[in-house]
């Protein structure tokens, strides 16, 4: 069975269509999500996207691969090419198109992976499009550069640009204007891409797992027309945390957001940062049209085991919070994830199982019918999606370093509460179904010290159980707090 895994980039879930978004224009994913499973309960193991891209080519947990913190800020080591990933499946052409940030500096090559081999962030669109600030590039090749001269396309410029309030932070747009058609952006340009490689692997009649990487709506939100004005300021109803931000949190937090500009940032600027994300949402749901009509020509569509996630969320004005990085909220760690096995009768049905982001790694290999590698940590999703069962987990695991800075992080997510265990600042505990936004902190409330005691021990378990270097901390402390 063909396999294709499409990753959007530091998505916030509820801001997609698919989701119950009732702005967000998302046809495409809506169509997915009509045609198999939207999984509610799906959390990435780390919010940023090195140590979250590299659970998903491991199927590890970032304890257990080593990277725990982005290559870019600080995080060091490399995935060793003998040890079992996403990739090794026999008798399959495996590709990865677009972003990589797997490890720190390595790229699909060094692991015999076919498709492109953008270098850590590797952002395509620097040193090519006209205006740009954003200097991350590729430093090992950017196929991006090559395929517009290809198509004969001119290299599109930016204008009207947003940085946030913070006049130290002028290196990175939050927003702006990008000249020329939607044919000309990175989305349409990784569809292309992939549609390429896809038709190598028909004529060559080998299957085939494609794995399909956007950089968006991750900032910059640079889009062109119609997206750019797709969406009215007047549409964005912002957060109710937005107006009562970080009460009872760790102050770091609000560091973060006074470092990206955004924590004194006007209403109007909030959202027109926010509109902005949202017509890159639309311009990639767009490009996934186009992909979805390739595989119907092919009549791939129905026999294709498809997945639309993203490697983490985005704050995106919860708490006045911006981006993601050393705060654990959920618009940040609970993803999207929809499924469409043909092998299930599943249809158009929601699913709240706890699962993992890098539980997909497993299920490559149970839909190639081949071993799954005991090293992975990861299980298969297709006793969920086939059969309909209940996973055993009582809860989720997630672990951090921090991003800008060194700031250890460990979550334990139930169903009924989440406890944020920040080691050199004040810990959090929340009851998500009567606090979705997570607003009340309840951890140092005596009415809640069993539910805190239960869950510190139970996250103290099981991050034992996988030789989490925090654990020991952890022990020491846990009868303190």
């Amino acid at each position: 069975m063909n396999i294709i895994y499409i990753l959007l980039d530091q998505v916030r879930k509820d801001m997609l269509g698919a989701y119950g978004h009732q702005v967000v224009k998302t046809p495409n994913i809506d169509r997915l999500a009509q045609d198999g499973i939207r999984f509610n309960n799906a959390f990435t193991p780390a919010s940023v996207c090195g140590p979250a891209r590299t659970s998903l080519f491991t199927g590890l947990m970032p304890s257990s691969h080593g990277i725990i913190k982005n290559g870019e800020k600080g995080g060091t080591g490399e995935i060793s090419r003998q040890a079992p990933n996403i990739a090794q499946l026999a008798g399959y052409n495996t590709y990865v198109v677009g972003k990589w940030h797997v490890g720190t500096k390595s790229v699909p090559e060094d692991y015999a992976i076919k498709g492109h081999n953008f270098d850590g962030y590797g952002y395509p669109g620097s040193g090519v499009y006209k205006n740009l600030v954003f200097n991350q590039p590729p430093t090992h090749s950017n196929r991006y550069k090559e395929w517009l001269e290809e198509k004969g396309f001119e290299f599109p410029e930016v204008s009207k640009a947003y940085f946030g309030d913070n006049p130290h932070l002028r290196v990175q747009e939050l927003c702006g204007f990008l000249s020329g058609t939607k044919e000309q952006t990175i989305p349409y340009f990784i569809i292309d891409e992939a549609k390429r490689y896809i038709q190598e692997s028909l004529e060559e009649n080998k299957p085939f797992f494609t794995w399909i990487n956007f950089w968006g709506p991750h900032t910059p939100c640079i889009v062109p027309e119609p997206y750019y004005s797709m969406y009215s300021k007047d549409d964005v109803v912002l957060d109710e945390s937005f107006f009562k931000p970080l009460e009872g949190k760790p102050g770091h937090f609000r560091t973060i957001s006074k470092m990206w500009g955004m924590w004194e940032a006007s209403e109007d600027h909030w959202k027109e940062v926010i509109t902005k994300f949202w017509g890159y949402i639309s311009l990639i749901d767009d490009a996934i049209g186009e992909l979805f009509a390739f595989l119907e020509q092919h009549n791939l569509y129905d026999s294709t085991f498809l997945v639309a996630t993203a490697d983490h969320g985005d704050a995106m004005g919860a708490h006045r919070m911006i981006e993601k990085g050393e705060f654990m909220f959920d618009t940040t760690y609970n993803i999207p994830l929809i499924i469409k096995d043909p092998k299930s009768n599943r249809v158009n049905e929601q699913d709240d199982n706890l699962v993992y982001l890098h539980d997909l790694t497993s299920t490559v290999y149970d839909i190639a019918e081949q071993k799954i590698p005991t090293e992975f940590q990861g299980e298969t999703l297709l006793p969920i999606t086939r059969e309909k069962q209940q996973n055993d987990r009582k809860g989720i695991l997630a672990q951090l370093a921090g991003h800008f800075v060194y700031f250890e992080q460990r979550m334990w997510r139930r169903k009924d509460y989440k406890l944020v265990f920040n080691a050199t600042d004040v810990c959090e505990l929340y009851d998500v179904r009567r606090d979705p936004e997570e607003m009340h902190n309840l951890f140092y409330d005596e009415r809640y010290q069993d539910v805190k005691k239960e869950m510190l021990e139970e996250m103290r378990v099981e991050m034992k159980r996988l030789g989490d270097p925090l654990e020991n901390w952890v022990y020491r402390i846990i009868d303190e707090i």
